[in-house]
């Protein structure tokens, strides 16, 4: 989650208890070649013989049955029972098989903890949250003869546990044991639950501050970067944030910089000082935001990092009136020691790698550490270039993985032309017990080779479709691929559970195919091949965008100027004053007549990040809208096929009769 305005801003991550709990101050910035067949081929019974090492946890209930087994340990549990379709089982039945930090706070708040990772549900509500996500329960927690019993699927996705069909009519429930290299059993909650820890931080951005009673971790939408905090109470809100400063900054600079961004959020300052005697000098100021809320702000340099940490108490009225949280803001660091298990730990950062998991289709994986995350649509990338995405669909009838990677190879031919790319040799590997074929393709636009791998998987009805491109240069992305591919798990269970049929990507049959799509507001329509990519597809705004392989389609309808106006004004962008024989060229400019009405159409060749293509621009005008259609394909990707569809989507372009 990333807002880079400078205002204080709201947010609906936390429960709000006289809106303080809505506050959020400001988010921001937060193997080789596919290893050979031989190496790729050896990370199996790697794998194979780590999971041996690793024993998973497993817990075995059956709904109605006092009989349970953990671990291989046959207990005694109160029954679970079924509500509204929802299994809810004893909550100690999680602390005795994962080790699970597990509690009732007050009368009705109930909380589990594991890892980073906590849960919170009221009893009698359906409302809980994950991480500070807001979730809807389809049963709540409730107590049945003393015991509490709490929805299984909910806890068992916050542990990050699968659930499948056991023996006779019950269910497992298996955990992968975090690797904390303590030595404690599960059941004494060594699995860095939470229990007795005294401090709470970040190992890999290297901070840590006191871990005070009722400290709630909030979620940051997957950017370890910044870390969110309330008290149990709703007393207090607080963020810390950790960024990349190249250059060193002194306690003076970090308060001209507080200042800086509090007066350009229109905030007021109350309160101003500097620290440069602390054991880890800093600068703090207190203001006033635009709604009437007081913030205390402070900034910490060191190691290369800004550290930023902004508290608010939406009961506080005077600056003053923050000096209570001192002892916790004082007590921050800009360091970790990982040897200290006092301290739990925030990041899933394991040798530069950290978990990806989206709930909805139960796929986790692991994801280098410095990649931006967006676990919602599975999708990840790197400042580099280079990109991991997930997509699930539904399987074509009688489809295969032989004729799903013929498919891929007819789609990337018709993609790509032949110098521009080189296909290696498919492996066959195994991912979540089942098998998968893994391609390899070397893709070169123009700026260099990259490598694309594409896992496909095909499973009850459903594709999983995985694709990790190393971009050119990216070495080191190119070694990650092993760990990666090694590290995807999926709970199928999870799809059939949440998804009927999805749509279907079968490339033979969509190749052809196309949508219409209208715009009353600019008196136009247009069919829109079907494997094109919506950038902006709503078609009552001014301007529409799709994206294909090396290419992008555009539709700007503008009520303002004259079509000469809108053509000089291209002439002028692409005059080339320099002579630069990478800088645009308009190659060719006609006259001529598109949707049944005059038009100019201007073709420009030019070279942008090593990358040469071919724009076609045509402005035209009617009823006192100017239009400008662009289509745009690189050199590598300009195949008679691309061609062909862009040529056809411009000659579909109709005007309405009459228009508005």
């Amino acid at each position: 989650m990333r807002l880079q305005s400078h205002h204080k801003q709201r947010s609906n991550t936390f429960p709000a208890a006289k809106g303080i709990m809505a506050a959020c101050r400001r988010m921001r910035r937060g193997v080789c070649a596919l290893l050979a067949l031989l190496l790729l081929a050896s990370l199996l019974p790697v794998r194979e013989a780590q999971a041996a090492e690793q024993k998973l946890l497993q817990l075995n209930i059956k709904v109605g049955s006092t009989a349970a087994t953990v671990n291989g340990e046959k207990i005694v549990i109160a029954k679970p029972i079924v509500d509204n379709g929802t299994v809810l089982v004893p909550l100690g039945v999680f602390k005795k098989a994962f080790g699970s930090a597990v509690s009732l706070e007050g009368d009705d708040v109930v909380k589990v903890m594991y890892g980073p990772h906590t849960g919170a549900m009221t009893i009698g509500s359906t409302t809980a949250w994950k991480d500070g996500t807001k979730i809807t329960l389809d049963a709540p927690p409730r107590m049945v003869s003393g015991t509490l019993l709490v929805p299984l699927r909910f806890v068992a996705g916050v542990l990050g546990a699968r659930i499948a069909q056991g023996s006779g009519g019950g269910l497992l429930v298996t955990l992968a044991p975090e690797e904390s290299g303590e030595e404690d059993t599960p059941e004494t909650g060594g699995i860095d639950s939470g229990a007795g820890k005294t401090r709470i931080g970040n190992s890999y951005f290297e901070w840590s501050l006191n871990y005070p009673p009722g400290l709630v971790v909030g979620d940051s939408g997957g950017n370890e970067s910044v870390a969110t905090f309330m008290s149990a109470e709703n007393l207090y809100y607080l963020e810390i944030h950790a960024s990349p400063l190249e250059t060193a900054a002194d306690p003076d600079e970090l308060q001209e910089r507080l200042v800086r961004e509090a007066e350009e959020g229109g905030e007021t300052i109350l309160d101003r000082a500097t620290f440069p005697d602390a054991a880890f000098p800093y600068a703090r100021i207190v203001s006033k935001d635009t709604s009437g809320a007081l913030w205390e702000g402070r900034q910490y340099y060191s190691g290369g990092r800004l550290y930023e940490l902004y508290l608010t108490d939406d009961t506080a009225a005077n600056y003053k009136d923050l000096n209570k949280y001192a002892p916790l803001l004082d007590s921050f660091t800009p360091s970790f020691n990982a040897g200290d298990r006092s301290i739990r730990d925030l990041s899933t950062v394991k040798n530069g790698m950290r978990e990806g998991y989206n709930d909805d289709y139960g796929i986790s994986l692991q994801i280098p550490a410095d990649w931006s995350m967006d676990d919602q649509r599975l999708y990840y990338e790197s400042s580099q270039g280079s990109h991991l995405r997930v997509k699930v669909s539904s399987a074509p009838s009688g489809a295969a993985l032989e004729s799903w990677s013929k498919d891929l190879e007819a789609q990337l031919k018709d993609s790509y032309v032949p110098d521009a790319y080189a296909l290696q040799e498919d492996v066959r590997f195994e991912v979540s017990g089942e098998p998968v074929l893994v391609k390899e393709t070397r893709l070169n636009p123009g700026s260099g080779w990259s490598t694309q791998y594409q896992i496909l998987l095909q499973k009850s009805g459903y594709r999983y479709y995985i694709e990790y491109l190393a971009a050119a240069g990216q070495d080191e992305d190119k070694e990650r691929f092993g760990t990666i591919l090694s590290s995807i798990d999926i709970d199928f269970a999870m799809v059939k559970e949440n998804f009927g049929r999805l749509e279907t990507d079968d490339y033979t049959a969509l190749r052809s195919k196309a949508a219409t799509k209208s715009s009353k507001a600019y008196g136009y329509s247009i069919d829109i091949p079907r494997l094109w990519t919506p950038y902006q597809d709503i078609f009552e705004t001014q301007t529409v965008e799709y994206r294909f392989p090396g290419g992008r389609f555009q539709i700007n309808a503008s009520p303002e100027g004259s079509v000469e106006y809108a053509v000089s004004l291209l002439q002028s962008y692409y005059k080339n004053s320099k002579n630069d024989p990478k800088g645009p060229r308009v190659i060719r400019m006609e006259e001529t007549l598109f949707a049944g009405v005059p038009a100019t159409e201007l073709t420009v060749r030019q070279t942008r990040g090593g990358i040469s293509g071919q724009t076609r621009q045509i402005i035209f005008g009617k009823n006192d809208l100017v239009y400008t259609l662009t289509a745009t394909l690189n050199d590598a990707n300009a195949t008679p096929a691309q061609q062909a569809v862009l040529e056809q989507t411009l000659n579909s372009f109709r005007l309405a009769e009459g228009g508005e």
